[in-house]
């Protein structure tokens, strides 16, 4: 069975507090000792007590869960740091738990730049503390059967379009995620980063050699697309909806090109011309014996109520198709990137060999916002072939 995980949040935004603590909590092998967010604090100034108390009773926590300071966290004796602060903060509070030999589970995006990823790397080097993105996607069943089919049939080169399309989805429009200097990147970063990781299972990975990105700027009316399904206040934190920052796209696309011949075309938008959020996943190609073969999921990726309601796997190879239903379990593949971090932490998995993968999606993004003339980071360069030494 193994001790039970002393388990600390840093943050407390929307994905720890309704996607990650009530699976900790659940999971019969990790325990959430602690909680850090300046917001859960502010009221009360350095000290907690009073404000704190309030703010911990209405997330649902024991006001002895709250700590002022990430240090203070951090001396709770933890196994694990699950990060869901703002990006820009990734890789300081990340680089915190690493530092204090705490393995840690970060949410996308792993950080902002090639460059923030070395220095991780080395802080994780320096002193054997293991971490990993949190990449959900991948690890759903219907993306594995997908990826198992593709195997199956197409051989050479293959053309694969992936595209995550909402209605009305932009997260708390006039918050930290509408704001360039803070998310980094919109909706290309925020969903675009999940395409990307499934994606790579699907291409046969050679090298990239050529990239093109678009990055609409948001409408005059943009703020009116909240992901309200989301239940949190696009206010909060001070920001108002309609006079805070909304400086990042709302849609935006890339075209990767690879040696083998193989092409990517990804495109990702918190509102568009949709009326269902939809995620499709199309991969073409030819069969060893020369047959065409198309492969198509058509489903919805995460939490939204607006979904696809008949979740779709069809698989054509030349004149004859195939179609299955896949039912999906809303916030299942959140259980299994649990598991996986569990083995990450018991140093039962090969974390360092998913963490290289993960270094090629954030070179391709990086380099796509660079492309398209917005890098994550001002000044920052695009990515070195070779990448960081995960």
């Amino acid at each position: 069975m193994g001790r039970v995980l002393r388990t600390g949040l840093v943050g407390f935004g929307w994905i720890n507090a309704k996607v990650w603590l009530p699976r900790l909590r659940a999971h019969p092998h990790f325990e959430v000792v602690g909680v850090h967010d300046p917001l859960l604090t502010a009221s009360a100034g350095s000290t907690g007590s009073a404000g704190s108390a309030g703010a911990a009773a209405a997330a649902g926590l024991p006001p002895d869960t709250i700590a002022a300071r990430l240090p203070d966290l951090l001396a709770r004796d933890l196994d694990l740091a699950v990060v869901g602060t703002p990006n820009h903060l990734h890789e300081r509070t990340a680089g915190a738990a690493l530092d204090a030999g705490v393995a840690t589970l970060i949410e996308k995006p792993l950080c902002l730049s090639t460059a923030e990823l070395d220095r991780l790397n080395a802080r994780s080097w320096a002193t054997g503390a293991p971490f990993q993105i949190s990449r959900p996607s991948p690890r759903r069943l219907d993306v594995a059967r997908l990826q198992y089919l593709v195997r199956q049939m197409c051989a050479g080169p293959v053309q694969v379009r992936a595209e995550w399309l909402r209605a009305a989805g932009v997260p708390r429009p006039g918050s930290w995620f509408t704001r360039r200097d803070e998310a980094g990147g919109g909706a290309l970063l925020d969903l675009g980063w999940h395409l990307a990781e499934v994606a790579q299972g699907l291409l046969p990975g050679s090298q990239r050699t050529g990239l093109t990105a678009e990055l609409r700027e948001p409408a005059p009316d943009a703020a009116r697309g909240a992901a309200r399904w989301r239940g949190d206040s696009p206010a909060a934190g001070g920001q108002d909806p309609d006079t805070g920052v909304f400086d990042v796209e709302t849609d935006g696309r890339l075209r990767a090109h690879y040696r083998d011949g193989s092409v990517l075309s990804l495109r990702a938008a918190w509102a568009s011309e949709v009326t269902v959020d939809t995620t499709t996943i199309e991969v073409r190609g030819t069969t060893a014996d020369g047959e065409r073969c198309r492969l198509e999921l058509v489903t919805t990726f995460g939490f939204s109520p607006n979904r696809v309601t008949r979740p779709v796997l069809r698989v054509w190879r030349g004149s004859r198709s195939t179609e299955w239903s896949v039912e999906t379990v809303p916030g299942k593949e959140y259980d299994d990137q649990l598991d996986a971090t569990l083995a990450m932490v018991r140093r039962s998995a090969p974390w360092r060999v998913e963490l290289r993968g993960t270094a090629e999606v954030l070179g391709l993004l990086e380099d796509a916002y660079r492309i398209a003339g917005r890098p994550l980071l001002p000044g920052t360069p695009a990515r070195t072939t070779g990448g960081t030494r995960c």
